[in-house]
């Protein structure tokens, strides 16, 4: 029933046929909504595929310009290695659930993954999941669940050199390789390295010199089929990025004292071990697996801090197709967060969670699919959580389908929320919420349209307050509520050569005791991307919608709507020579993103890709 923004990329193929387009994206499988393989058609939750072809395409250099072309999403970036924030449906950063290969990943201390700080090499596709998915995947599932994708899919060598060069003296280069190892091995390497100087993050009165950034990167895979059932394969990722950033605080007085020289430092990597066994209806998967989430701050007047999470997860999953119309799945989860701070010690540094999920889906190939999940948690910080959800899909004729979703989700309070010294609460509870959908969607041969409405409501979440026993002590404590609903409104489609991806969002982002909106949330956002092939060519053009939005709680500091064109173009010079060119920014828009930060003029960038 759906293409999602995978027709992008299948249009670079098939635009003369849009039933070839529509077929072809039929045949995709994903493995992040319901955590097994199915057919992208067959998933009633709202699914965007970004695959490596089209990121290539529209040339993003960073995560967060893959990431604000989607719906339901809105961005809040400051430039290369800046702080970023991403709103799902008006959740928060901390409330998007972000995984490589399934394996979650992100600071337990902060509560959220750093998306400044995921580069995008190796990456082979991006699933998108909108809405609450905690009776899968437990806490942090609240607004939806990324996962991207590393994992190379046997099949043909491939090997490919790229150099690109741009605007605030931006510089890349990167290469990879992927293919067979003898009859039954693979193997992968991916590794990319990045350096520009930047422009100034922050307005006067801090510092106006550029804020440079530079990073290292690299992803491997080895994998082997020990036998017609069984295959184990070894995935890494590692990455080390510098950010210079302006930093300081205000006085009394109200006067700015600068810190010269501010750096952060990050280093992040996940290695994930798997074994994966399959016969006849049954398949089984065993992870093991170790990330970290590092960062420190340093200036030239202070040596700073360290602040470390380290995670060791196991998750044994399983499937089993019972017939064409039942299938269940299932599994158990354990991982232990450990966090560390080299200025400071937690007066508890380490917790572990065991969770166990089950699934199932039950689908008349006529006209109904049925869906039903439940997660059980049991956590030694805050105790046990038991989430749930259920799902259903009706085809009201052949290419019209109605669908519902309700489900419970939750959020889990970080290390600083309960064990920060003089100030960490651990009697907090989990933030909660129940989260409901209900959809239209239909498919056509040149057009894939899909109307919903929602409403999150989230409970107790979590924000600094006075002590109920000492009002002159603040803490984090569980008292605010809010209430999340909006439509969203997507289509794919084309017309002649052109194919469209456009969304449009409306959300009413509320703090139920004041009524004001949540702050950076915008009520109306539009997206707009055109993808056009002629011969060698293809052409991208994206033009992304943000409405005013409001820069405090009290909703005095009005932020004013924007409109941001890319360009981008692709030239294939011979079977094996790429080149691209990219505009951003085209109109040189002078926008306001986050008040005191500045934004990235118009930019180019131009890209060679040679491929072996």
């Amino acid at each position: 029933m759906k293409k999602t923004l995978l027709a992008v990329a299948l249009a670079q193929v098939c635009l003369s046929s849009g039933v070839m387009a529509t077929q072809q994206a039929d045949e995709v499988m994903v493995v992040t909504a319901n955590r097994f393989e199915q057919p992208v058609k067959n998933v009633i939750a709202p699914v965007s595929i970004v695959t490596k072809e089209e990121i290539d395409a529209i040339q993003a250099k960073s995560l967060s310009e893959v990431l604000r072309r989607l719906p339901g999403v809105q961005v809040v970036s400051a430039g290369y290695g800046q702080t970023t924030e991403v709103y799902v449906r008006g959740t928060s950063s901390r409330h998007l659930l972000v995984m490589i290969n399934g394996v979650r990943i992100g600071s337990a201390t902060l509560g959220s993954a750093d998306f400044s700080q995921i580069p995008l090499t190796g990456i082979e596709r991006i699933e998108f999941i909108r809405g609450a998915r905690a009776a899968l995947y437990g806490s942090d599932a609240v607004g939806g669940v990324l996962n991207i994708i590393t994992t190379y899919q046997p099949g043909e060598t491939l090997a490919e050199v790229t150099a690109s060069a741009g605007s605030d003296d931006y510089y890349q280069l990167g290469g990879s390789v992927a293919g067979s190892l003898g009859q039954q091995s693979w193997g992968k390497l991916a590794v990319k390295g990045e350096e520009t100087n930047g422009f100034s993050a922050r307005k006067a009165p801090y510092e106006q010199d550029k804020d440079g950034y530079e990073s290292r990167n690299v992803v491997a895979e080895i994998g082997t089929h020990l036998n017609d059932n069984l295959k184990v394969s070894l995935q890494g990722y590692y990455h080390e990025g510098e950010t210079e950033y302006d930093g300081g605080f205000f006085d009394s007085s109200g006067n700015l004292i600068s810190t010269p020289d501010a750096q952060n430092e990050s280093k992040l990597y996940n290695v994930a071990a798997k074994a994966a066994y399959q016969r006849d209806q049954w398949q089984s998967e065993l992870t093991i697996a170790q990330n970290q989430d590092e960062a420190r701050d340093f200036s030239a007047v202070s040596s700073g801090s360290t602040i470390k999470t380290k995670r060791n997860v196991v998750n044994w999953q399983n499937h089993y197709q019972h017939n064409e119309s039942l299938e269940f799945g299932g599994g158990v989860e354990w991982y232990r967060d450990k966090v560390s701070n080299t200025t400071t010690n937690y007066s508890k540094d380490e917790r572990d969670n065991t969770a166990v999920y089950l699934t199932s889906v039950l689908r008349d190939p006529s006209s109904l699919q049925l869906e039903g999940s439940v997660r059980y948690d049991d956590n030694e910080s805050y105790g046990d959580h038991t989430t749930w959800q259920v799902a259903a899909a009706y085809d009201v004729v052949s290419a019209i389908q109605l669908s519902a979703n309700v489900g419970t989700a939750f959020k889990a309070p970080t290390f600083n929320d309960l064990y920060w010294p003089n100030s960490g609460n651990p009697n907090l509870t989990p933030e909660e919420s129940t989260n409901y959908e209900l959809a239209l969607a239909g498919s056509y041969s040149l057009l894939d349209w899909r109307v919903a409405a929602y409403r999150s409501e989230i409970d107790d979440l979590i924000a600094w307050a006075p002590d109920a026993t000492n009002p002159s002590i603040w803490k984090p404590m569980n008292v605010n509520e809010a209430t999340l609903q909006g439509v969203e409104l997507t289509a794919g489609f084309a017309t002649g050569p052109l194919y469209h991806d456009v969304s449009y969002d409306y959300l009413d982002a509320e703090d139920k005791a004041t009524k004001n909106q949540l702050v950076r949330r915008s009520r109306h956002s539009a997206k707009w991307n055109v993808s056009y092939l002629l011969e060698q060519w293809q052409f991208d053009v994206s033009a992304i919608y943000k409405g005013t939005s409001y820069e405090d709680a009290a909703n005095t500091n009005k932020l004013d709507a924007y409109t941001l064109v890319d360009v981008a173009a692709s030239y294939n010079v011979s079977d094996n020579l790429i080149l691209r060119g990219r505009v951003a920014n085209l109109f040189d828009h002078d926008y306001v993103a986050k008040e005191s930060y500045n934004v990235q003029e118009r930019s180019y960038f131009a890209t060679v890709t040679y491929q072996f």
